[in-house]
């Protein structure tokens, strides 16, 4: 194979700008997740121009050198892609999920008004009527539950950091929902666990969407474990289940907005919880084992350490 000569060079460089002027004009006109498209062809286009032009200049070891750090580079340029795809996905998601949240609260508020004034006007002997009343009731508060999700996923503010102990928010976490009788709650701190730099009613609500996630893992009962440690330089606390565990094909899924293996629920509990960890400096990663149970990790940035 014949290596491509200057002249050849320069003139796929000239094609190679005037198309990516082209793109950029179109960029303008389009959605934004189209430009994300096209900025993946242009990244991929300028690659190819890139190994070309190492190829006819350079001998064979800068050649391969740079080549190497030219997929390096690449490789870096691809996931900044990826994370802003991602980030901007979640914004239009957002911004989608208020918009609906906002149109069902109402009507839902009048159906709950509606239910109480029932509840006053119905004899007290009618239980068919109040037992039908209480179902409308709990499909409300369902309904309510599902309206909260999708606000909580909409509106993320910045975090107001401030010394964060992670074992008090999960004790606060279980004393607002306490568990069911049947699942036992185990809470662990390590003598050298650190405060985290964190938004405490953030972090709070991290907490309560595991929580409610493993026990709902448990309908039969169960064992939940909350344990607070140090994580090299990080504050960690992670919350582990003895439920059934997930199958391994939908762990890569589990923090996707709308995804769920539930029977109800719309699958946004997981996905506000890594918003939020990852708006206050964190991570939050699964582990899962059909049969034995799930675990979830959040790490957070230690109180003195940020910046």
């Amino acid at each position: 194979m014949r290596t491509p000569d200057r002249a050849t060079l320069w003139a796929l460089g000239a094609v190679l700008v005037a198309l990516l002027l082209v793109l950029a004009s179109w960029t303008a006109l389009v959605h934004r997740f189209v430009a994300f498209v096209v900025g993946g062809v242009a990244l991929s286009l300028v690659t190819a121009l890139g190994a070309l032009a190492l190829i006819a200049l350079g001998n064979r070891r800068r050649t391969l050198a740079g080549l190497r750090a030219l997929e390096a580079k690449t490789a870096e340029l691809e996931r900044a892609h990826e994370a802003l795809a991602r980030t901007e996905r979640l914004a239009v998601l957002g911004q989608i999920a208020g918009g609906v949240a906002h149109e069902l609260r109402n009507p839902l508020g009048v159906i709950r008004n509606s239910v109480y004034y029932l509840r006053m006007v119905v004899p007290s002997d009618d239980d068919r009527v109040r037992k039908h009343l209480a179902m409308v009731d709990r499909e409300v508060t369902a309904a309510n539950r599902i309206v909260s999700d999708l606000l909580d996923f909409a509106r993320v503010r910045s975090p107001e950091v401030t010394p964060t102990d992670l074992a008090a928010v999960a004790r606060e976490v279980l004393e607002r929902t306490p568990p069911p009788a049947g699942v036992e709650v185990v809470v662990r701190e390590a003598p050298d666990a650190p405060c985290a730099a964190v938004d405490p009613a953030q972090i709070h609500q991290v907490l309560g969407n595991l929580v409610t996630n493993a026990v709902q893992a448990m309908p039969d009962g169960g064992t939940l474990t909350i344990a607070v440690a140090r994580d090299g330089g990080r504050a960690a606390i992670s919350v582990t289940d003895t439920g059934a565990g997930v199958a391994p094909e939908h762990l890569p899924r589990l923090f996707q907005p709308l995804f769920t293996t539930k029977a109800r629920g719309i699958g946004l509990g997981l996905a506000v919880a890594r918003r939020l960890a990852e708006a206050n400096g964190g991570t939050i990663e699964a582990w899962s084992e059909p049969g034995r149970g799930s675990r979830f990790t959040v790490r957070l940035p230690a109180a003195g350490t940020e910046g």
